[in-house]
């Protein structure tokens, strides 16, 4: 009995190890091929998306209005589809022409698609 008893464990453990190997393999396959590329040190707008690959369309940068306090309200050329602020303390997203219907801040080292397009904004830069 003892024979069988520690085959058993030992075939247990081996079972074990083999599905924790193959766990380790499949997540390590799961991984995308390639993360997004950051705009570090950038505040920009895009006309695309952010997707796996980084951020796409035309970009739009948002002009440091040299001051600390909160910049003026700037109309964007077009309709900007994704943000990304990775400089200023924090930029103001309005969906409306001229700062109406705001969408909220979008603060430093963050950035993404935005639900509806943008058509205006303000900026806070840091101190």
């Amino acid at each position: 009995m003892k024979i069988r008893s520690s085959s058993r464990r030992r075939a247990g453990v081996a079972a074990a190890a083999v599905t924790g190997a193959a766990l380790l393999v499949g997540g390590a396959m799961a991984q995308p091929a390639s993360a997004a590329v950051i705009p570090w040190g950038q505040a920009n707008f895009y006309t695309g998306y952010l997707t796996d690959e980084g951020f796409t369309g035309d970009v739009y940068p948002i002009p440091d209005p040299g001051t600390g306090t909160l910049s003026e309200c700037i109309n964007l050329p077009v309709p900007m589809k994704s943000v990304a602020n990775f400089k200023y303390a924090y930029v103001e997203v309005y969906m409306g022409e001229d700062c109406t219907r705001i969408f909220g801040r979008v603060t430093g080292m963050h950035g993404g698609t935005l639900p509806e397009p943008a058509l205006s904004y303000k900026v806070l830069v840091s101190g």
